[in-house]
């Protein structure tokens, strides 16, 4: 379960050794539940009479996407040597995928973090969005703390959570989803170096963005700048279609109806004081705990 989401793992019927990584299996379910996604491990053969729709040999990590002539889609990571490491076939409307190839000598655990990529992609249909960002979770709230990489917001939630005893629920990648006209944000098995996730959601109240400055101030950003800050900051496609489509009215949906925030701020917890009092100014914290905190 992640996300609220029911993701199904079928074995290997290929012969092929892939195991869950520890991450994964905390978010194991026992029961048996409808799947809004499937995960497969299978022989496939290539689709010869497919369109390249993104990929070079040029990026760091070669990463290719093909469309074949049913809708399907190839999904291909190279080695350094140019030859595949990873495929997948994932179906038209992004629900079922398909590990066909596995040349990594990982057990799978590269290619379940490779499907973390994947995932982001696919829940865009489903009035869901990732972002790259920290979820933390203090009084109940979700607040989400989003900035470049080095900025520093693993410096400042961390200051959060051991001086303000904010939990963090993704130290990487926060998941958000729209259930009946409320968003949640959710932790998630993929949270890249931090190594910080756990199986829980909370209500959104408010996103931060960052940014280095010498002394700390928060101003409000309107629907049109908080709508630019998410389009650098959401995993959406570079390929056009349907789930580019969706991740732009995501960001300008999430814009309009959460709170957002900039803080300038300098690397201490000066900075963690000053974004709470913003928070509490502005009704997203409950006043009269904060002050008991303090």
């Amino acid at each position: 379960m992640i996300g609220g989401f029911t993701l199904s793992c079928v074995g290997s019927l290929s012969g092929q050794c892939a195991e869950i990584p520890f991450c994964g299996m905390a978010f194991y379910q026992p029961e048996e539940r409808i799947s809004d996604f499937r995960f497969h491990i299978d022989s496939l053969s290539p689709d010869d009479k497919r369109t390249l729709l993104y990929g070079s040999d040029d990026f760091m990590f070669p990463t290719f996407l093909y469309q074949g002539e049913t809708g399907a889609y190839d999904w291909i990571t190279k080695k350094q040597d140019g030859t595949p490491a990873l495929s997948f076939r994932i179906s038209p409307d992004w629900t079922e995928f398909t590990l066909y190839d596995d040349q990594t000598d990982t057990k799978g655990e590269r290619a379940f973090h490779e499907f973390g990529s994947l995932f982001s992609y696919a829940v865009l249909n489903h009035h869901a969005c990732v972002l790259h960002g920290v979820v933390m979770e203090y009084e109940g709230k979700g607040i989400l703390i989003t900035a470049a990489s080095g900025v520093g917001k693993t410096t400042h939630t961390r200051m959060w959570r051991d001086k303000e005893r904010a939990l963090i629920l993704n130290g990487d990648r926060c998941l958000c989803r729209n259930i009946e006209g409320t968003w949640y944000a959710y932790g998630m098995p993929w949270s890249g170096s931090s190594g910080e996730y756990i199986n829980r959601r909370v209500p959104i109240r408010a996103i931060v963005s960052l940014r280095q400055a010498p002394v700390n101030s928060v101003r409000s950003l309107s629907p049109y700048e908080g709508t630019i800050w998410l389009l650098q900051r959401i995993f959406a496609p570079v390929w056009k279609g349907n789930l580019q489509n969706q991740a732009f009215d995501m960001t300008e949906e999430l814009a309009a109806e959460i709170p957002m925030l900039e803080l300038s701020c300098t690397p201490d917890y000066e900075a963690v004081q000053v974004l709470k009092t913003a928070l509490t100014e502005r009704k997203i914290l409950d006043s009269e705990r904060t002050e008991n905190r303090i």
